[in-house]
């Protein structure tokens, strides 16, 4: 039976996990970042190729690709001896690299591979490109390019998740399908939900046709499906993904904090 294989562009999806980014837009809490739980994630991939016709009885290959830099020793004390550096800078950077080591440990907790992680001497001129938001990162793309189009090849009766928005992706995927496979799908985030800088290269992404229609990770339905938390719902108020600690019952409705603050209460007519 074929397995499907699941390829990350974690540099990509790290982003979007971001607070005030597409998948923490669709919670009721869009400044904080998207706990994403990659468990789930594989599942509902998983159901996705079943509910299209596929066959996919479990997980193959899991590859999250993703650069870190690796800090030396005594990085806090660059502002004082290294010009353009500023202690806000250093402590930006500090706290990324602990956020993407946690987003791989995670990713790891579920099976992904860390042969792809990258970790990247920093240098200078990094820091100065990431803080104005120019810095790229065109290994992680080569990367996982490579590794699909070789899945694809040497595993044609298999399936594969491309989990991207970079336009970068489509020459990879172009060759792949459907050439060697027609078993190749995106996970991303739907067009409809970003903003024009970025609306174009998701459309490019999800109008080459494939036979199994992508998989949108922020439309209803998706995201309460692969949030991290123990009781996940969809406001049936403002349409909002959020978490309880606790189940509500069946004779409730599922709301926000946001909702109920501001809504009814059930029942009575009277202000929550």
């Amino acid at each position: 039976m074929p397995a499907l294989n699941i390829f990350i562009d974690g540099s990509w999806l790290f982003r979007q996990c971001a607070a005030d980014a597409s998948l923490a837009n669709a919670t009721d809490r869009p400044g904080d970042h998207f706990h994403l739980d990659f468990g789930r994630l594989n599942e509902e991939l998983l159901k996705h190729v079943r509910s299209t016709g596929g066959e996919a009885c479990d997980l193959g290959e899991l590859v999250l690709s993703i650069s870190i830099f690796d800090l030396p020793s005594d990085f806090d004390s660059w502002p004082s001896r290294v010009s353009g550096i500023r202690p806000e800078d250093v402590q930006l950077i500090r706290n990324v690299v602990w956020a993407r080591e946690w987003f791989v440990r995670e990713a790891q907790e579920a099976g992904y591979k860390d042969d792809a992680v990258f970790r990247l001497p920093v240098r200078e001129w990094m820091i100065r490109k990431f803080v104005e938001r120019r810095y790229q990162e065109k290994q992680v793309d080569t990367t996982i390019v490579a590794l699909l189009v070789r899945s694809a090849i040497t595993r044609a009766n298999d399936f594969h998740a491309l989990i991207t928005g970079d336009a970068d992706m489509l020459p990879a995927i172009k060759i792949a399908y459907p050439e060697f496979t027609k078993n190749v799908f995106v996970a991303t985030t739907h067009p409809d939900e970003l903003d024009s800088r970025h609306r174009q290269t998701a459309f490019s992404l999800v109008e080459i046709g494939f036979k199994i229609p992508p998989y949108f990770m922020q439309n209803k339905g998706n995201a309460e499906k692969i949030i991290s938390g123990p009781f996940p719902y969809r406001c049936e108020e403002c349409g909002r993904v959020f978490v309880a600690d606790n189940s509500i019952p069946q004779s409730q409705r599922p709301r926000c904090q946001r909702c109920r603050r501001t809504g009814h209460r059930e029942g009575d007519g009277t202000t929550a």
